[in-house]
C-alpha cells in the first residue's frame, strides 16, 4: 500500500501532459507545413538559376515577360485549384477560354460570309458571359445529379465546344479563326477594360530607388521582429535597457549602412560592412533582452542529436563543392558538355535503357528494390545531358544547387537540439565566405554586387539568428487573441475605401478610362489602408502588452517588401528612360491573375464558402450530414472556373482582336498541371491558391527562362515534366510531415 500511495503522490506531482494538439508551433515550423511550400521553395530555385545565366531574366522586361505567360495560366490555375480542392476536375476550361472569346467575336462582328450577328460589344460580352455561367450550371448540375465523376462529364464538354467552335467559325467566315473585333460597335470602351496595360516608361519617379530600397529594408526588418514575436516568449515586464542598447546598436548599422553606399574603396567598404553588422547584432541582441524572457541553459548531461555533425559536415561539403565546380569550369563557355558523345554516348544511352528495363521487371517481381530502376535512368541520363546542357548552364545548375542544398542542410543542423547557436553561427561562417568567393570570382556585376550583398544579408540573418537563440526563451505556448488588431483593420478598412472613392471620382474627372481609375483607385485605397495598419501594428508593438502583434508584424514587413518590388517594376526613372529603347508593359491580365491569387486565398481561409470547399473535397456525404450545401457548392466552383475561363478569353480576344478555332485546346492539363505543382492534391480536400499562382509563375519562368538563356527551347517540356514530378513528391513529402505535425 505503501508503494501505491508513493507513486500516486509522485503521479501526482508530476505536471499533466500537454495534449499534442495544443501543442506550439513556431513560424518557420508553420511555413514548412504548408502545402504551398514546395511549390514556393521551386520558385525561388527556378529563379536564381535563370537570373544566373540571363542577363535580361531579372530585369523589369524579362519580369513583365514571364509574369505575361503566368497570367494567362494563372487566371484559370487558381479558380481550377479551387475546383480540385473541392474534389472535382474541369476537363472543359481549356476549351471554354477559346469558346467564349470565338462567342463574343461572331456576336459582334459584320464582316464575316454569313454577316455575323452585328450586335454591339456592350451586348456581345454579356451574352459571351452568359454563355459560360450556362456551361459552368450546367457542369456542376450534371456531376451531382448523375453522380458520374467530374472527368467524364467535362470530358464530353470539352468535345462539345471543340466542335462547336471549329463548326460555328468555319459556318461564318470559311476560316478556322474568328477576326475583326476592333470594327465592333462599343470596341474602345470594353478594350480600356481587358485590352489595358501599364506602360512602364510612362511613369518617370526618379525617387523610386530610395523608395523602393526603403520599403525592401523597412520590410525586411519588421518581418524579421514578427517573426520573433511569434517564436520567443514576452517578458510581462519590458526591460528598458534593452530599448537603449537597442537604439545604439540600430543608430550605428544606419550609420554604417549609410557611410557604405556613400564610399567606393575596398578597405572603406570592409570597415562600414564590418560596422553596419555589429550594429545590426547589437540591435538585436538589444531588443531580446528588452521584450524577451532570457534563455534557459541546456544541462550538460541533456543528449544531442549525433547526426548534427553529419548535417553540419554535408552541408560544409556541398558549399566547397560549389565553389570548386565554379573554380574548375568556365563561366563564359556557351558551348555544350559534350563529354559524352557520338559511340560512346549512344553506348551508354543504350546500356541504361536497357538496365532500366531489366531492373524495373526485377522491382515488379519483388527481386529487387523499386529504387532500382532508377540507377539505369540516371545511366542512360548522362548522354542526354552531355547534349543538352552548356558549360555555362552546367556551372550555374551545379553550383546554384550544391550551394543551395548546402545552405539548407547547414540550417536543418542549426535546427536541431544541442549546440544549436553555434552551428547557426558557423553557417553564417559558410555563407560569407561563400560570398567572398563569389565576388572574386565573378565577371558580371550582379554576382559581384547583388548576389554578393544578398549572400552577406543572408549570413548576418543567421548570426542574428543565433544571437537571439543564445538570449531569448522560445515560445511554448499559442500567443492569445488580439487586444487591439481588429480595431485596426476596422479603421485601415475606413479609411482605405474614402481613399479610393476620391481617387475613382478624381481619376475619371481626369477623363482616364475606366479600367485604369478603378486599379488606380484600388491601389491608393490599399496602401492608405495599410499605412493605417502598420501604424497601429507599430503602436501595439511598442506601447501594449499585446502578444499577437507577430502576426500583424509579418503582415506588414510582407506588404512593404511586395509595395517595394511593385514600385520597382511599375516605374522607371529619367536616367533609365534615356539609356532604353524598350517598352515594357504589364498587361491586365498580370493585374487580373495577382488579384485572382489574393482573392482566393482570402475566400480559403477567411470565408465560410472556403470551409466548404474543403469539406465536400475531403468527404462529400460527411459534408453534407454536418449541414454544408454540398451540391450547391460544387455548382458554385464550377461557374467560377466558367467565369474565370471569359475573362482569361476577353483578354486574349482584345488583345489580339481575333481569335483561332483551338485557341484554349489542352490548356485545360496545363491548369491541372500548374495547381498540382501549387501543392493541390487530386483526391481533392488539400491545396492553396496561392500555390497554384505559384506553380503559374514557375511556368512563365521556365518558358520564358530558356528562351532568354538562349538554351534549346525544344526541351521545355520535358523540364516542365521533370518540374511536375519533383513537385509531387515535395508536396507529399510536406503534407506527410504536416500530419505527424497535427
Amino acid at each position: 500500500m505503501a508503494e501505491v500511495t508513493t507513486t500516486n503522490d509522485s503521479a501526482a506531482d508530476s505536471p499533466p501532459a500537454q495534449d499534442e494538439r495544443l501543442a506550439h508551433r513556431g513560424p518557420v515550423q508553420q511555413l514548412l507545413t504548408r502545402p504551398e511550400i514546395g511549390a514556393l521553395i521551386g520558385a525561388v530555385g527556378v529563379w536564381l538559376l535563370f537570373w544566373l545565366v540571363s542577363a535580361p531574366f531579372g530585369t523589369a522586361g524579362g519580369t513583365a515577360n514571364y509574369l505575361d505567360v503566368a497570367a494567362t495560366l494563372g487566371l484559370m490555375a487558381v479558380p481550377v485549384a479551387l475546383l480540385m480542392i473541392g474534389g472535382e476536375f474541369d476537363l472543359s476550361s481549356g476549351s471554354m477560354t477559346g469558346a467564349t472569346a470565338v462567342i463574343v467575336v461572331l456576336l459582334s462582328s459584320d464582316t464575316a460570309e454569313l454577316g455575323g450577328a452585328g450586335l454591339s460589344l456592350h451586348l456581345a460580352v454579356p451574352l459571351s458571359l452568359a454563355f459560360a455561367l450556362a456551361i459552368g450550371w450546367f457542369n456542376g448540375t450534371l456531376v451531382d445529379k448523375t453522380s458520374l465523376p467530374s472527368f467524364i462529364v467535362t470530358l464530353g464538354t470539352f468535345f462539345i465546344l471543340i466542335g462547336a467552335k471549329l463548326g460555328f467559325t468555319k459556318l461564318f467566315t470559311n476560316k478556322v479563326i474568328a477576326e475583326g473585333l476592333d470594327r465592333s460597335g462599343g470596341y474602345e470602351f470594353w478594350d480600356n477594360i481587358f485590352g489595358a496595360s501599364w506602360i512602364r516608361n510612362g511613369h518617370v519617379w526618379d525617387n523610386r530607388d530610395w523608395a523602393w530600397s526603403g520599403m525592401l529594408i523597412i520590410g525586411a526588418v519588421v518581418l524579421i521582429l514578427g517573426t520573433m514575436e511569434l517564436a520567443y516568449a514576452r517578458r510581462e515586464h519590458p526591460n528598458p535597457g534593452g530599448y537603449l542598447i537597442f537604439a545604439a546598436g540600430a543608430a550605428v548599422g544606419a550609420i554604417g549602412y549609410i557611410l557604405l553606399h556613400n564610399q567606393d574603396g575596398k578597405g572603406s567598404n570592409w570597415v562600414f560592412g564590418i560596422i553596419t553588422g555589429a550594429g545590426v547584432l547589437v540591435a538585436v541582441a538589444g531588443w531580446c533582452l528588452a521584450r524577451y524572457q532570457p534563455a534557459e541553459r541546456e544541462s550538460s548531461h541533456e543528449e544531442r542529436n549525433p547526426r548534427i555533425v553529419q548535417y553540419f559536415v554535408v552541408g560544409l561539403v556541398a558549399i566547397v563543392g560549389a565553389i570548386l565546380i565554379a573554380w574548375v569550369m568556365d563561366s563564359n563557355n556557351e558551348g555544350r558538355l559534350d563529354f559524352l558523345t557520338g559511340t560512346p554516348g549512344r553506348v551508354f544511352l543504350a546500356i541504361g535503357i536497357g538496365t532500366t528495363g531489366v531492373l524495373a521487371v526485377l522491382a515488379a517481381l519483388g527481386r529487387v528494390s523499386v529504387g532500382y530502376p532508377a540507377i539505369g535512368a540516371v545511366i542512360a541520363l548522362i548522354p542526354g545531358i552531355s547534349y543538352m546542357i552548356t558549360v555555362q548552364g552546367a556551372r550555374a545548375i551545379l553550383f546554384g544547387g550544391l550551394a543551395i542544398a548546402g545552405v539548407v542542410v547547414l540550417s536543418i543542423a542549426a535546427r536541431r537540439r544541442g549546440l544549436a547557436a553555434v552551428f547557426t553561427l558557423l553557417t553564417a561562417v559558410a555563407v560569407a565566405g561563400l560570398a567572398f568567393f563569389i565576388q572574386s570570382e565573378a565577371d558580371s556585376r550582379k554576382l559581384r554586387v547583388e548576389l554578393f550583398t544578398a549572400l552577406l544579408l543572408i549570413a548576418l540573418l543567421l548570426a542574428a539568428s543565433a544571437v537571439t537563440r543564445l538570449i531569448a526563451a522560445r515560445r511554448t505556448t499559442a500567443p492569445p487573441p488580439p487586444i487591439h488588431g481588429p480595431l485596426a483593420r476596422q479603421i485601415g478598412t475606413a479609411v482605405g475605401l474614402v481613399a479610393g472613392l476620391l481617387s475613382l471620382i478624381l481619376e475619371l474627372a481626369d477623363g482616364d478610362g475606366i479600367l485604369y481609375s478603378i486599379i488606380m483607385a484600388v491601389a491608393k485605397g490599399g496602401i492608405a489602408a495599410f499605412a493605417v495598419f502598420a501604424l497601429a501594428t507599430l503602436y501595439r508593438t511598442l506601447f501594449t502588452p499585446d502578444e499577437s502583434v507577430g502576426r500583424s508584424l509579418v503582415f506588414v514587413g510582407l506588404g512593404s517588401v511586395m509595395l517595394g518590388i511593385a514600385a520597382k517594376l511599375m516605374f522607371i526613372t529619367s536616367e533609365e528612360l534615356a539609356n532604353t529603347r524598350a517598352e515594357t508593359r504589364f498587361g491586365v491580365g498580370v493585374m487580373l491573375f495577382l488579384a485572382f491569387a489574393v482573392l482566393g486565398a482570402w475566400v480559403l481561409a477567411r470565408t465560410q464558402f472556403g470551409n466548404w470547399v474543403f469539406a465536400v473535397g475531403g468527404n462529400k456525404d460527411a459534408s453534407r450530414s454536418v449541414g454544408v450545401p454540398a451540391a450547391r457548392t460544387k455548382t458554385t466552383l464550377f461557374m467560377l472556373v466558367s467565369a474565370s475561363a471569359w475573362i482569361t478569353g476577353m483578354v486574349i480576344a482584345f488583345r489580339l482582336n481575333s481569335v483561332q478555332a483551338n485557341v484554349g485546346d489542352g490548356n485545360e492539363f496545363r491548369y491541372i498541371i500548374v495547381a498540382v505543382v501549387g501543392g493541390c492534391l487530386l483526391t481533392g480536400g488539400y491545396g492553396s491558391a496561392i500555390g497554384a499562382a505559384i506553380g503559374a509563375v514557375i511556368w512563365g519562368m521556365i518558358t520564358s527562362g530558356i528562351g532568354f538563356a538562349t538554351w534549346n527551347s525544344d526541351w521545355r517540356f520535358l523540364v516542365l515534366g521533370a518540374l511536375l514530378l519533383v513537385a509531387v513528391l515535395v508536396n507529399n513529402y510536406v503534407r506527410s510531415q504536416a500530419e505527424k505535425v497535427r
